[in-house]
């Protein structure tokens, strides 16, 4: 028997709760430890966290989370055409773009959607030919990439994840093992970190903040394993997978920041940065885990 939703938030206030100890401690343990404080970002994680496991939960009609993730995807193409420094009708055309996608690809069946896709890229790149000038084409072809081809994707394989579950817990299992794995690789970091990760990409990991982070995220996989029907192991292992593929997304995003001279991509989040600062590790698990899932 399916446990209920109520299931699922107690095991996510179990983990906050994890997460909050472990927090306190660093200050016991050590003291004299630099690095972003983790209380900034409390009242946002949660409150984003929560937002996303209720929209998957919502009944699929209302659409509520093809509407979150049309957003999200929106506001992070915005953030990369203006990261890439595209001109202003660009930077208005490619988030519509990329909402329009991520809409599409949350109403129309799989093999639709594949084909809008393909239409909206062919029609893109002869928009982006014919408007490119001289050392443009670099960042248009950039542009491109990211806002046409690997937003709307990635966002679009996380509705397919949400659509093969009517009660969305396999949306929140994708959901919550990619969050725990942020947020105890910073925490466990903090308190255990001592061997930089990749430190010409993202000066602040450590190997044992991805330990940790990887770890947790596997625990999260073993107590939702139920939700899903599958296995205590079968659950641990593809949440430690998942957690490995948000932390790869991470360095992905870090790696892109790094070459652009940023800090965070905005500041539309707050302490969180911008919209993909705080889903970098999300959009890249998601199609990990359908390609390995799914279909079953």
């Amino acid at each position: 028997m399916t446990p209920p939703h109520w299931h699922v938030l107690l095991v996510y206030l179990s983990f906050t709760l994890i997460a909050t100890v472990l927090a306190l401690a660093r200050r016991w343990l050590r003291p004299g430890a630099t690095g972003e404080s983790v209380w900034q970002k409390y009242p946002t994680y949660i409150l984003i966290n929560l937002a996303f496991l209720g929209a998957g939960w919502l009944p699929h009609e209302w659409h509520a989370l093809t509407a979150l993730l049309s957003l999200l995807g929106g506001l992070a193409s915005w953030e990369m055409a203006r990261a890439l420094s595209l001109p202003a009708m660009t930077r208005r055309g490619l988030p519509l773009l990329t909402a329009v996608l991520v809409v599409a690809a949350g109403w129309l069946e799989t093999e639709a959607f594949i084909k809008l896709w393909l239409a909206a890229m062919l029609g893109s790149a002869v928009a982006s030919a014919l408007a490119v000038r001289g050392d443009d084409l670099g960042r248009q072809v950039l542009a491109l990439t990211g806002c046409a081809v690997y937003l709307p994707f990635c966002l679009a394989a996380y509705l397919w994840v949400w659509r093969e579950d009517a009660a969305g817990f396999l949306a929140a299992f994708v959901y919550l093992s990619v969050a725990t794995n942020d947020a105890f690789a910073q925490i466990t970091g903090q308190l255990f970190g001592r061997r930089p990760l990749a430190p010409r990409i993202s000066p602040a990991k450590t190997v044992e903040g991805a330990a940790g982070g990887a770890l947790f995220a596997g625990a999260m996989g073993l107590a939702l394993s139920a939700t899903v029907e599958w296995s205590y192991s079968a659950g641990a292992l593809i949440g430690l997978g998942i957690g490995l593929a948000g932390l790869l997304g991470d360095l992905t995003a870090s790696a892109w920041k790094r070459a652009l001279n940023l800090r965070n991509f905005s500041g539309l989040l707050g302490p969180q940065g911008g919209a993909l600062d705080r889903f970098d590790g999300l959009i890249f698990a998601a199609p990990v885990f359908y390609l390995l899932t799914l279909p079953r």
